[in-house]
């Protein structure tokens, strides 16, 4: 409620009020100076503790706005907030302490000495409420969260026989509570003497990068090192940085199968959140679509193994897209491979090794660069730099000279991509050495293109040094 009136008391209004009181405390002090011989002595000692209370008033508020206000900004702690109150409450009890002294003839000492009985009284009846004040003055005092800040609190938080896990924002500390906003947008109203006694582990500090894991059982497989590249490979659509790209790595093993560990990096809950979403699904879709088992209480899941195998059509139209002789089509068609991709999965990562070039079928890529965003949430997203469309290709530079990725590139819907791989090409190029021009004129002719990426060329490279690196690569001299 007095925050309320704060905000709504414009500035002007609430300097006008404290110079009013001011005047009427100094017009008051100097009147009964005047006519304090013609005053009854009652009247005199009840104006004396007015205008002594008024001024102490006066005093601690103007203490807190010149020196303590400022000095907790300077801490970025809330003002006004706990730490401010608790500091004002002690200012307000040593003024009491001084009028009641000084004019009213009372020690403060004498005073609590005689409630000492009735003050132990009233402990053992407030000790709850006690308790939850000084947990949360400690709290204050050392703070291991803020406000805005995601938190999961680990214990016995509702008094029943097990310990619980609660993860939510923190909105509002109090000298009582603690309140959270957790993930269905529902607030958590948390006594801070359970707080203290629980486990809180702050999802947001350090700031930065924070690691995400979970797992999953695999079939035993004698290609399980196929399945972990093809699952890291379609990981890298989860947002990342480059130098800190997803991974998959056998933990250990149950149920008879291999532990697989997923493991990302985000920035913030929501965006671990999401994460996890979509690197389940992929997880879930992909493995099984690659032929790779998983295995639960129940047994292991149905694998599906579909080759897919490009058309003399889609042959047709790549050698036609890549500019090449039609008579490679027959050449390329034994290794060449029809992938069929879900939304959010990863292509090529950038950095990544490679060694095949891939064109579209169906559907739309991005090429896409990270960028770390405070809105909607905090988090890492993908910044579209391109997009690809059916009749496009990329990652000719890796195919082509060995170079790493340069650019990530997710799908955007379902897609069908065509792969060719290095060995693709190497027999026809063996047999047919001079058309290695013709894939100088491929990298020549999407160095044109400023608006695509995915290659690994420098454009400031000449189409001499591509030629001979080429035939370096593909071991022809």
């Amino acid at each position: 409620m007095f925050r309320d009136l704060r905000e709504r008391v414009s500035g002007t209004r609430r300097t006008l009020a404290w110079v009013l009181l001011s005047l009427i405390l100094t017009v008051g002090a100097f009147f009964l100076l005047r006519v304090k011989s013609s005053l009854h002595p009652m009247i005199l000692h009840g104006a004396g503790i007015v205008f002594w209370s008024g001024a102490a008033f006066l005093a601690v508020r103007l203490l807190t706005f010149l020196l303590i206000d400022p000095l907790l900004r300077e801490r970025k702690t809330a003002t006004p907030g706990f730490a401010r109150d608790l500091l004002v409450v002690v200012l307000y009890g040593f003024v009491l302490g001084g009028v009641l002294k000084e004019v009213v003839g009372i020690s403060l000492s004498q005073l609590l000495g005689t409630g000492a009985i009735a003050a132990a009284i009233v402990g053992l009846s407030l000790q709850e409420t006690l308790g939850n004040l000084f947990a949360g003055i400690s709290m204050h005092l050392d703070p291991a969260f803020r406000e805005g800040e995601w938190i999961e609190i680990t214990g016995n938080l509702r008094g029943g026989p097990g310990r619980e896990t609660l993860i939510g924002r923190v909105d509002a500390m109090t000298w009582r509570t603690v309140q959270l906003r957790n993930d269905y947008g529902d607030t958590d109203i948390i006594p801070n003497r359970l707080i203290a006694q629980a486990v809180v582990t702050n999802l947001y500090v350090p700031t930065g990068l924070h690691k995400r894991v979970f797992k999953l059982i695999v079939e035993p497989n004698p290609n399980l090192h196929v399945a972990l590249t093809k699952l890291t490979t379609a990981l890298a659509g989860i947002p990342h940085h480059p130098y800190q790209a997803p991974e998959v790595v056998v933990c250990g093993s149950e149920l008879g199968g291999a532990v697989v560990e997923c493991r990302y990096w985000t920035i913030g809950w929501r965006d671990s959140r999401r994460s996890l979403f979509l690197a389940t699904r992929l997880a879930t879709s992909v493995l099984p679509r690659e032929g790779f088992s998983l295995l639960g209480p129940m047994g292991p899941t149905t694998a599906h193994s579909p080759v897919f195998h490009p058309t003399e059509a889609h042959m047709k139209d790549l050698v036609a897209l890549l500019q090449l002789p039609s008579h490679w089509a027959e050449d390329l068609r034994a290794t060449a491979l029809l992938r069929r991709l879900g939304p959010g999965e990863g292509v090529i990562g950038e950095g990544d090794p490679g060694n095949s070039i891939f064109a579209v079928v169906s559907g739309t890529l991005n090429v896409v660069k990270v960028a770390e965003r405070t809105e909607p949430y905090t988090g890492l997203f993908w910044d579209i730099i391109a997009t690809l469309g059916p009749g496009t290709w990329f990652g000719e530079a890796s195919l082509l000279t060995g170079a790493p990725r340069n650019a990530t590139v997710v799908t955007e819907t379902a897609c069908e991509i065509m792969e060719l791989p290095k060995s693709a090409f190497e027999a026809s190029l063996k047999r047919e050495p001079d058309l290695v021009h013709r894939l100088v004129d491929l990298m020549e002719a999407r160095a044109k293109k400023s608006d695509s990426l995915g290659s690994g060329y420098q454009k400031s490279n000449s189409r001499e040094i591509w030629l001979k690196q080429i035939k370096v690569w593909f071991g022809m001299e």
